[in-house]
């Protein structure tokens, strides 16, 4: 091939994307990142697939954290420009994403349901206050929808949580507005108010086996959320956020506004205790430390469950400037004899920032304890103890609670992932302005070579096509500098740590010809 092969391409091939940043690892502790030196939003875009996702700068490493896993989240926000679910390795390379259809994305998680592990993630509105109307979603190993979920009895499925029981069914999260007189409050009139509902649903039938709801339980004074005459959209009183069931088939429900966690018997429906907010019922044997939580989210049983960990937010948007409230997780012990509650473990971000608004705790396979700090750009990684090992900001911190870059909840787990799409291949000009073959598998998680192959003719047979190089899979897009002898037409082919072919792309025409 002569050199008017370069001029043929550079007229048949457009250039990667404008701004691109491919595949570049995680930063460390970089000081420009959170001050604003990569933009509002620091993002990794490619040549290969039109997707945008956040740069990582990891603050603070130490070797105890969990490189094993996944970091799963659902950034949005005010800065980004279109919702996603994403999957990054533990160096900070995109794994996975999706826009899923435009709509609002949260809580990227893998569940197991009858022996097989599958993506879980919420997408709908989250316009209708402080809640969501939408559907749930589990997807395969392969990425295709194996099940849609609805809330059971017609209602919509909100986004503040979906959880799958070892019983096969799914907890669910649904709020419901009614007209509730305001007597109690001191106040002579109506106002639409949100109740808050769980439900157990069968998978396989839709149907709830379970239903309880806040206002037969809680009265309209228990909340701390004062109500908003000027707020068409209802006064969110109650504002549920997780759902946990534990091996007595027994309900926690944890309530934004009433500062406070429900037990609830699986079987009647009672109330058996109410720990924190106005109607707690437990006595703090740790100074107020175990029951001063507030705004909280993602209360659960520790995998023991002699513990239960909540996301403490502590703050709103009208506590900000209260250094004396600081966004932690903590881990109580509840004596169910005795009434008592006490203070475990606390665990505090180095930098102090606060979560105003969302935010998750998970515990980790190892023992670690991972918490995302929802609005605040960031995930933490800690010892069982509260010792801090690993740092991350995916936005700047001098940002945080701007709702500039937000996730939900960030968790990390193990996933395999074989997508039946065809590997992306293209042909682009490089930051040095050289041409290059340029690959990725949105998904494929076993890919750990890929080979360049070339051939005369497009339609030949496999024997036909020459192995012309090679690399290590190190990253999301792995590129090719292009030679002036390669023949017209090339492909890319994905193999595995065993060398078996996974996939392979379509071919390239190197001199533009379909």
């Amino acid at each position: 091939m002569t050199l008017s092969w370069l001029l043929c391409l550079s007229l048949a091939v457009a250039a990667g994307p404008r701004g691109v940043l491919s595949d570049r690892p995680a930063l460390v502790n970089d000081y420009g990142f959170d001050q604003e030196a990569y933009g509002l939003h620091p993002v990794q875009k490619y040549r290969t697939i039109d997707a945008e996702v956040p740069l990582l700068n990891v603050i603070q490493y130490e070797p105890k954290c969990d490189q094993s896993l996944y970091t799963m989240m659902a950034p949005r926000g005010g800065q980004t420009q279109k919702p996603q679910v994403t999957i990054l390795d533990p160096d900070g390379h995109l794994v996975w994403t999706t826009h899923w259809k435009g709509q609002q994305l949260y809580n990227l998680m893998v569940q197991e349901y009858r022996g097989e592990k599958y993506l879980t993630f919420w997408a709908g509105d989250d316009t209708v206050g402080g809640h969501g109307a939408g559907k749930a979603y589990m997807l395969d190993k392969n990425y295709n929808t194996f099940r849609t979920i609805n809330a059971a009895n017609g209602r919509d499925l909100d986004l503040h949580d979906f959880r799958l029981t070892k019983d096969g069914t799914a907890l669910l999260t649904v709020y419901e507005l009614y007209d509730r007189n305001l007597a109690e409050l001191g106040q002579d009139r109506e106002a639409p108010v949100w109740d808050c509902i769980i439900q157990e649903v069968d998978l396989d039938t839709g149907e709830a086996l379970f239903e309880w709801r806040a206002m037969l339980t809680y009265p309209l004074g228990a909340s701390f959320k004062e109500v908003d005459e000027g707020k068409k959209m209802g006064w969110d009183y109650f504002h549920i956020n997780s759902v946990d069931k534990d091996s007595r088939g027994n309900y926690l429900v944890s309530s934004r506004y009433m500062h406070s966690l429900t037990y609830i018997n699986g079987t009647t429906g009672d109330v058996i205790w109410i720990l924190g907010g106005k109607m707690n019922m437990f006595e703090d044997i740790s100074g107020g430390n175990a029951t001063s939580f507030q705004l909280q989210h993602d209360a659960r049983w520790s995998p023991d469950e002699k513990t239960i960990t909540i996301f403490d937010n502590k703050v709103d948007d009208w506590h900000l400037q209260d250094d004396g409230l600081i966004t932690r997780g903590l881990r109580v012990q509840v004596d169910e004899k005795n009434m008592t509650v006490k203070l475990v473990t606390e665990y505090i971000n180095p930098h102090r920032f606060h979560a105003k608004s969302q935010g998750s705790l998970q515990e980790l396979p190892n023992g670690n304890v991972l918490l995302g700090f929802g609005d605040s750009a960031a995930f933490t990684e800690f010892s069982h103890d509260g010792v801090p090992l690993c740092d991350t900001h995916f936005a700047p911190e001098n940002r945080y609670t701007k709702s500039d870059v937000e996730s939900y909840r960030v968790y990390k787990y193990e996933w395999h992932g074989w997508p039946t799409t065809k590997p992306d291949a293209v042909l682009a000009l490089d930051m040095t302005h050289k041409w290059n073959a340029y690959v990725s598998w949105n998904g494929a998680t076993e890919v750990r070579k890929w080979v360049l192959q070339g051939s005369k003719g497009l339609n030949d047979t496999q024997e036909h096509w020459d192995n012309l190089d090679a690399a290590l899979k190190k990253g999301f897009e792995t590129s090719f500098e292009m030679k002036y002898w390669y023949p017209t037409y090339l492909r890319l082919v994905a193999k595995d740590s065993r060398s078996n072919i996974l996939g392979v792309s379509e071919p390239l025409n190197t001199l533009g010809q379909k």
